[in-house]
């Protein structure tokens, strides 16, 4: 009798582990599926400036500070996002994903390109410790970078997609 306990557990266990598992991979395509629809849409009206650049913040996120016209940290609570603007390049530049993309034995998570209109954009992710993850999004000459939990992830590859498409680039 013990011994069915123990594998009445452990079966419990696996499907929970499995639940578990099935639930993170649902989050990641659903944050893929929010970047792609955000970078497909058209562009949110900007409400803020870094510099000389217009572009969208959404409501309780701050800039906190300029490290010039182009970088700037945008935080909401205890998060951090890093912008990035390159002023040289265009709506269709790979300049910021060929970066991600230097080391060849990077692990990644998730690795995603669009393509709309000759416009280029991307999603990369990473796994840097157990429910922390590294994500980069990025269309043309601008990417932001932040580290987020899993359950973070679609609500903050969404909004990062978002601004980075509200810079307004040449094509």
């Amino acid at each position: 009798m013990p011994r069915a306990r123990w594998m009445v557990l452990l079966l419990f266990s696996v499907g929970l582990m499995a639940g578990c598992s099935a639930t993170s991979e649902n989050l990641v395509v659903q944050g893929v599926s929010n970047a792609r629809d955000a970078f497909e849409a058209e562009p949110k009206s900007d409400n803020e400036k870094i510099g000389q650049t217009a572009l969208y913040v959404p409501n309780g996120y701050v800039i906190e500070e300029l490290q010039d016209d182009f970088n700037g940290l945008i935080t909401n609570g205890g998060d951090s996002f890093s912008l990035a603007i390159n002023p040289n390049e265009k709506a269709t530049s790979t300049l910021f994903y060929d970066l991600q993309k230097v080391n060849p034995k990077q692990l990644w998570l998730v690795d995603e390109k669009f393509r709309q209109n000759g416009r280029f954009g991307f999603v990369t992710v990473t796994e840097i410790a157990e429910d922390k993850l590294e994500l980069v999004v990025g269309a043309g000459g601008v990417k932001m970078t932040t580290i987020s939990t899993e359950n973070d992830f679609p609500k903050n590859i969404d909004w990062m997609m978002k601004t980075v498409r509200s810079v307004e680039l040449d094509e």
